[in-house]
Parts: C-alpha cells; structure tokens; sequence
C-alpha cells in the first residue's frame, strides 16, 4: 500500500482566486507613473504606484480611485491589483474574484495561481487583487469590537431579549466603525457595486479592451455585478459557487439554513451506510448527534483537553460549540469526513477532536482560545460588504421591527427544528449595520448576456446552495452552460477534476462552452473513512493498520489541517504525549512524536516526513510498546510488529 496523507488535510483546500492579462511592462521597483488619459479620478490626478508583491513573478500596481464612484466629489482611495505577466505573448486578459467577502487575493495569488493550468498561466497575464477593504486596499478592521461577544439569539426570544440584542447589535456596529476610523454615514463605500468599479478603473487605466472573469463564492457577486454595469468589457465570465443576485437577505438566510442542515444529515447518514464509519462507534451517526445535541442543550459537556507539555485543561462543550463545529466542517469533502471522525470519538466519550474542529471553527487557538490573526482575511469587511449589499430593513422600517418580521419566518419554516437551523441567524446584525444608500443598490441577475457563462457548483455546496446556481443558469436564454458536481466541496474548480477544470480552461483559452447545456461530473460527499485509532492497545493487530492509526492520529486532525504551515506547531495528543510540526526550506513537513498517544497505553514516538508542504506521500519511523516500524514513501513496510518480522 502506499502511505498518503489523511482526507481531512487533502480536503483543506482554501478559497480559489484568478488571473488577468494586458498589463504595461512592468520594473522591479517602485516608481509613480501618471495614470492614462482614459482614467483620472474626479479632482485628483489619477495615479498608480507599481512594485513586486506575493511569490512567482507578480507585481503589486496600486491604483488611485474615488472613495465613492458615484459622487460628484469624492476623496481618493487606493486599490491594489497583482499581476503576473504571461511568459510569452498575451492571449487576453483574465480577472478572478476571490470569495468572502473580505479576502486578500494577493495572499491566496500563489497557491491559486498553482492550482491554475499552464494553458492558462503561460497565455495569460494573471491578476489577483485585494478588494477595498482588505489588505493593500484601504483596510476596514475592528478586531477588538468583533470579539466582544453578545449572546446568541433564536425565535424564541422575548421581546426584552429581543429589545437586548438590538441594542447589543447597534452598540456592535457604532464600536467597529469607531475603531475601524470610518464615518457610518460612508458605509456605502464597502458595497460591491462601489468595488466593481475600482476593477474598471483599473482596466481603463491597464488598457484592456475586454477581460475574462472568473468569480468564486463571494467573488461571484462580484463579477456578475462589474458584468452588469459594463457587458461590453466582458469577454466570458465563470461563476464558481454562486451568488443568486436575485435573492434577499431573508430568502438566503433561509435557503442556507436548509441546505446546511440537509448536508449534515446527508454526511451523518453517509456514516451509517459505510462499514469502516458505522463500525467505529456504536449506534446511528444520525442519532447520536442528536443524542449529543439533546444533551448538550441541558447543560455543557466537561472533558479534559490535553497540552503539548503534556498536562490537561478542563474545558466545557456547548451546544453552540457543537454547531458551530458541524457547520464549520461542511464546506468540502475532506471536512467532512473528519466529522464524522470527531463525532465517533464524542461517541465513545472522547472530546478532543471535536473541540479541534470547534476551535478551528472559530479561528482560535485549541491550546489557549486566542483568536488566530489570518492576514488573508477581515471578518470586519466580511460584515461590511455583506450588510450593504443586502440592504434588509426598508425604508421607513427599523432594524428592531424588521427583527421581529424575521424571528416570524423563522418559526413559520420551522427553522429550530433544523439541525443546523441557528445558521438563519448570522445575518440579524445586518439589521442593525448603517444604511449603505442608493449607491449599494444590487443590479439585475442576469438572463441575456452578450459573453459566454459557465455557472460551476456542487450539489452539496453549504456556502453557496446549488439551487442557486440553477437559477442563475435556467434565468439565462443560451451562451450558458452548468457544470454540476455531484457532492463535492464549495468552489469545485482547480481541485483536480478534469471535467470541471477542462471546461474552465476551454472556455477561457477557446471561448466555447461545453457542448451540453448541462454538465455533470463525479465528486464525493465525504472522503474514504480513516477509522479512529483503536480504543486499547490489544486491538492494534496489524502493522499497517497501526501504521494508518498513527498517520490518522497525526495528519487527520483538525488542529494540523488548520494551521498554514508557518511557523512551528506543537499540540497534545489525546491520550498523552505531543506531536510538533515544522515545515523545512524545501517544503517537506517533519513531524516528530513524544510519547504521542490516542490509545491509553499506546504511545508513540518517531518522526514523519510528508512531502510536498503536507500534501504528498508519507514516510517515517514509529516505536509503539509492541511495535517498531518504518514505512516508506513507495508503500514498504518493515521493522517488527508483536515479535514477528514485518516486510
């Protein structure tokens, strides 16, 4: 057999990104160059600021634009785009839309533009950009308000705590514009109407005539909106898990209320028809998730978690911990499956690597439960763009009533009895966030365009329903085709499925779509089962199975698929010991064991190698009390295993 490293770290794929073409030459250093006649700000000099950024050859040109494009005066703000040049001549030029909203793409530009093929990458100049707000780009910030807290509502809140937690929401958003330095009254600059309009500055400046646009999650409301208000600069555009512009804030909400609930049961029920996941604990993956959940909503579970020094910390599980997990887990196939691990081991009384996937949920630290600071997002501009563009309380109307309209709808599409039904819930702060104002209006979906559409989705997307994505398509007359995954992850493309990924390059590098109106392709709801380690040492019985345990122990855990590989990782195993994790120069992982264990009296110490930064094959040495073994990275397998020769 050939060693590999875990689903649940080949599953922890990130947000995708894009490309662009057309750019100036562009030098090495920084320089200030008067923009192009076709572009000046309105009362400034438009200017443009260029020099190299991220990895693989981009430079970083930042561009002057008017805080709000839709007033007559405006102070400027400055976006910043990246770009890699095409090697040889230029076919075009190609846009893509990150998804959020609130990510940086040019920190994701070098792992996406890797995932991207050379038919693309070798023809293309290749763009990514941090949208206003986010990194380079005039960032909104308000980490401090942000982690304040404020407890969680659900329909069946009285009217004082209703009352409660609108004066919470408003005290929430007055503090985040407090300390993010911006007037609520500006609130409408963050729209993506407003945003869209900084990518037609700068391709007006860049000289493009037309640009081809791929846009994923978020970065789909993006691109269909720049399509909108400027058709005529849009040679193809690509919608990779979709945003239906024609859906309010409350249909969304409801939409995505169900469609998480639906995938959690789909991957609950996936558990109980596999043999390896139904075997690893005892009784309906369904109902003991419900059991968990009964139980926690009596009160909170206790457990021991343990640290890398090898102590423990007693820690509590909640019933929103456990949501919050499950919903965090849902996004792609990998994740997935380590539910359904986490979920076996709570089954069987064991906690901990439930309480990584919440910790991971909630972007903290499972050692201490600070709050990790991801440079590549900002959960302030996530608000930002998200509650301007879904302007949810009428003119005339309050954040207050409007409140009172949702919890309504709420109780009369029976959202509580979802099992992830609290999902509804996140968008309530947008009823209290400033009003954005005429300049955030959404533009009309679109049903006739003048450019090719390929509309890309999963049919178990929990970001993004694939509902959605079929009626974007079906609202279109032709030049459109739907790329249908069955299962798989949120944002299908560059994961390495030729049917998706040769229909992206087609449409770019040819300009046709897929014959078909109507494509579908294979996936996976969860990835292969790797079964928990044993609950004694007497049932480790086979050296590879051991092996397998150990690799799932190590490589399958959510503490290990969150962290981004800088730096050095260190964490407590289960049942005692630590394992730490650092990435060398060339890119190969090292993991070494001390006394690691997820059997009570089966501890392990050796050292792994995974190449490829965590990705690729796997080898190392293992000593366990009755084994010592040595696999590598071809699938040999040797060493001793309860006396006997193994290999």
């Amino acid at each position: 057999m050939l060693f590999t490293t875990p689903a649940a770290r080949r599953g922890a794929a990130r947000l995708g990104t894009g490309a662009l073409v057309g750019v100036l030459a562009l030098t090495g250093c920084t320089r200030t160059v008067p923009g192009s006649a076709a572009y000046a700000p309105p009362g400034a000099e438009g200017q443009v600021t260029q020099e190299p950024c991220a990895a693989d050859g981009f430079d970083c040109v930042t561009v002057s634009v008017p805080a709000d494009h839709f007033a007559p005066r405006s102070p400027t703000w400055q976006v910043t785009f990246a770009v890699r040049r095409a090697p040889v001549e230029s076919r075009g030029t190609v846009v893509v839309a990150t998804g959020g909203p609130g990510s940086s793409g040019i920190i994701a530009a070098p792992d996406r533009l890797a995932a991207m093929s050379p038919e693309i990458t070798d023809h293309y100049d290749v763009v990514f950009f941090d949208q206003r707000g986010i990194g380079r780009s005039e960032p909104f910030l308000c980490d401090e308000a942000l982690y304040g807290g404020g407890e969680p509502i659900d329909s069946s809140a009285t009217a004082a705590e209703r009352d409660a937690y609108a004066e919470d929401a408003e005290q929430f958003a007055t503090d985040c514009f407090e300390e993010a330095g911006v007037d609520p009254a500006d609130a409408g600059r963050y729209s993506t109407n407003q945003a869209a309009e900084d990518l037609e500055a700068f391709r007006e400046w860049l000289g493009a005539e037309r640009l081809v646009l791929y846009g994923e999650s978020y970065g789909t409301q993006y691109v269909q909106t720049y399509a909108a208000a400027h058709p005529e600069h849009v040679q193809a555009l690509v919608l990779d898990g979709v945003v239906d512009l024609a859906s309010d804030g409350l249909s969304n909400a409801l939409e995505l209320a169900r469609t998480y609930s639906d995938v959690l049961t789909a991957t609950l029920a996936a558990c109980d028809a596999d043999i390896a996941c139904a075997g690893d604990a005892p009784g309906s993956a369904l109902q003991q998730f419900d059991r968990l959940a009964a139980d926690l909503a009596e009160q909170p579970a206790r457990f021991d978690f343990p640290l890398p020094d090898g102590t423990t910390d007693e820690r509590e599980l909640t019933l929103e911990d456990l949501r919050s997990a499950a919903a965090w887990s849902l996004s792609d196939p990998g994740s997935r499956s380590a539910l359904q691990g986490a979920l076996n081991a709570a089954a069987v009384g064991n906690l901990v690597p439930l309480a990584r996937l919440v910790a991971a949920s909630w972007g903290a630290d499972p050692e201490d439960g600070t709050a990790y600071v991801d440079p590549g997002f900002s959960p302030a501009l996530y608000l930002a763009v998200d509650c301007t563009d879904y302007d949810s309380v009428p003119a005339g109307s309050t954040g207050r009533a409007v409140l009172d309209s949702w919890l309504d709808v709420a109780v009369a599409h029976g959202v509580d009895q979802l099992r992830l039904g609290d999902t509804f819930y996140g968008a309530l702060p947008c009823l209290f966030w400033p009003d954005g104002g005429a300049a955030a209006a959404r533009p009309a979906p679109v049903t006739d365009p003048p450019y090719p559409l390929l509309v890309l989705t999963a049919d178990t997307d929990v970001n993004t329903p694939s509902a959605a994505a079929r009626r974007v398509h079906q609202r279109t007359v032709d030049e459109a085709s739907l790329v249908l995954q069955q299962g798989g992850p949120h944002v299908v493309y560059g994961r390495g499925e030729p049917c998706i990924d040769d229909a992206v390059t087609t449409l770019i590098t040819t300009g046709a779509l897929p014959a078909q109106r109507t494509t579908v392709c294979p996936g996976e709801l969860a990835y292969s089962y790797a079964p928990n380690p044993p609950d004694r040492p007497a049932r480790y019985v086979d050296p590879y199975a051991t092996v397998d345990a150990v690799l799932s122990g190590t490589l399958g855990n959510a503490t290990y698929a969150s962290w981004t590989g800088e730096g050095n990782l260190a964490l407590g195993c289960d049942a005692g010991g630590s394992a730490r994790y650092r990435t060398d120069r060339d890119g190969v992982l090292r993991v070494v064991l001390f006394g690691c264990a997820w059997t009570e009296g089966a501890p392990v110490d050796g050292a792994l190698r995974v190449d490829d930064g965590g990705y690729g094959d796997v080898s190392g040495t293992i000593t366990l009390p009755f084994a010592e073994l040595t696999f590598g990275e071809s699938g040999e397998l040797t060493g001793t295993f309860r006396g006997s020769p193994v290999g």
